[in-house]
């Protein structure tokens, strides 16, 4: 009876092993959701938030999930009763599942210089669009060049740097990183999906 049970539990301790091994070793989303953190000063209104994200959806590889935005929205100059999210926002950078953000010029003071993000001037040396080290500027791309987002302000690609515990944590973070870094890619590289190029054409 004794080594009966020994063996029930031998077998439920290699499964229960197996199954933790095989989620580990996963890669992508559970939830098939790619997330992208949107920061600026002021308001992002609705027509923003859904041209950002058809956009954002225009240029990933069609595998990667369903685009969603978690938006920070700092206080408008002047305004004395917004509260800043900025501790929200740094947590998310060092701990959050994404691994791509799109920041404005007063986000990127609040958060620059910390070493958190990826040296892009390694990445894309000799690009002028390369503010510093770690900014990407989209002004002069078609990605902003869409029918909603007028209004923004000057935006930067961010991308949380390769090394990172957050980026390293197990398997399915590191495919989550692949897939934010070639999305990050596209957009810098202007190459969106075909038929995303030719709807943006059409308009």
């Amino acid at each position: 009876m004794h080594k009966r049970r020994m063996g029930i539990f031998v077998v439920a301790l290699v499964v229960a092993v197996v199954l933790a091994l095989a989620y580990y070793f996963s890669e992508g989303r559970d939830d098939g959701v790619n997330t992208v953190v949107v920061a600026v000063r002021g308001y992002v209104s609705v027509e923003q938030r859904e041209a950002l994200k058809s956009q954002l959806s225009g240029y990933q590889e069609k595998s990667e999930g369903v685009i969603s935005l978690d938006v920070y929205e700092f206080p408008a100059a002047g305004d004395m009763t917004g509260k800043s999210p900025l501790t929200a926002l740094l947590t998310t950078i060092r701990d959050g599942e994404s691994d791509l953000f799109i920041v404005d010029d007063y986000v990127y003071s609040q958060i620059g210089g910390e070493a958190l993000f990826e040296d892009l001037s390694a990445r894309y040396p000799g690009d002028p669009a390369v503010i510093g080290q770690d900014r990407y500027a989209l002004a002069d791309k078609p990605f902003v060049n869409a029918l909603g987002l007028e209004g923004l302000p000057r935006m930067y690609l961010l991308l949380r740097r390769a090394d990172s515990p957050t980026v390293n944590h197990d398997a399915q973070s590191v495919g989550n990183y692949e897939e934010q870094s070639a999305l990050f890619d596209n957009i810098v590289n202007s190459t969106p999906l075909p038929e995303h190029a030719s709807r943006s054409m059409d308009l």
